[in-house]
């Protein structure tokens, strides 16, 4: 059976985005690495619940109803990160934001940790190493260990 695609539009500063909504079928839930759940926002409160930075960041993606790409866009606006753009380029503000610290997050240890759910180790690395704001890097540890960062780190060699 065909499914027709479904896009998003979104507004982030002056730009205006449109994203493809991915839907699974089974058992009738999405499955989005780029939207968190209220209880993976519950279980994320408790991984940083000693890391007030990333309970933030957690603030601001609950208020986004989960929306990491919007929460993410308007973490790296409030705090003036840069997000390296190429023409006809159609990557999410997280898959840029891990781009520009592939050097980091495609690190063993740093693969380790998020394997090990090490969540705020990870953080701590990618806000460091990034040259980023812990809130920024929260975002985007989030996405690579829903998405799986073996998978993303091969996929963007």
């Amino acid at each position: 059976m065909l499914y027709p695609q479904v896009f998003a539009l979104d507004k982030i500063g002056d730009r205006i985005i449109m994203e493809k909504i991915s839907f699974s079928f089974n058992n009738s839930t999405m499955d989005n690495t780029t939207q968190l759940t209220p209880e993976e926002i519950q279980h994320y409160r408790q991984q940083f619940k000693d890391y007030s930075e990333a309970l933030d960041a957690l603030d601001l993606i609950a208020e986004t109803d989960g929306d990491l790409i919007k929460s993410a866009g308007l973490l790296a606006t409030e705090t003036g990160v840069e997000i390296p753009t190429r023409a006809g380029e159609e990557d999410n503000i997280l898959d840029k934001l891990a781009k520009k610290c592939r050097s980091v997050v495609c690190d063993d240890d740093f693969i380790n940790d998020l394997m090990k759910d090490l969540l705020t180790v990870a953080v701590a690395t990618l806000a460091a190493g990034g040259q980023i704001p812990v809130s920024v890097a929260t975002s985007v540890v989030i996405y690579l260990a829903k998405k799986g960062i073996k998978q993303w780190c091969q996929s963007n060699a």
